[in-house]
């Protein structure tokens, strides 16, 4: 599998994204919605990642119907529209901070990404040591 590299110097993998980061703004509606979502799942913990990288996930085929599939996209969306840009290790995403927890994909095209991630705004970064 060739790496091409994005415009920050990060390892894209075949078919990844180089996420612009838009920053757009949440208007009260989104959040409202965004908050439901997020209620609404039941998020399993990354149990392999407890002592580096602690987080929790979603995955696509939880969702049941075509509104779980329209609910998931958009909220992938929504992390891509109104997350910011941050590296974990050399790996660039774009994270979206809503109350106590930031969320992200794997910079896959939306029809692709199978997982939604999150972490406690306060959750240990290693990474970021040095």
């Amino acid at each position: 599998m060739s790496v091409r590299y994005g415009v920050h110097g990060d390892p894209l993998p075949q078919g990844k994204l180089d996420l612009p980061e838009l920053r757009e703004v949440p208007s009260e509606e989104d959040l409202a919605w965004a908050r439901e979502f997020i209620a609404a799942r039941r998020w399993r913990e990354a149990v392999t990642y407890r002592e580096t990288a602690p987080h929790e996930y979603v995955v696509r085929k939880w969702e049941s119907g075509a509104q779980g599939q329209a609910d998931f996209d958009r909220f992938v969306t929504c992390i891509r529209r109104f997350g910011y840009a941050e590296f974990y290790y050399r790996v660039r995403h774009i994270y979206w901070a809503i109350d106590d927890h930031k969320y992200w994909t794997m910079g896959w095209p939306i029809e692709e990404t199978v997982v939604i991630n999150r972490a406690r705004l306060d959750a240990p970064e290693p990474w970021k040591k040095g």
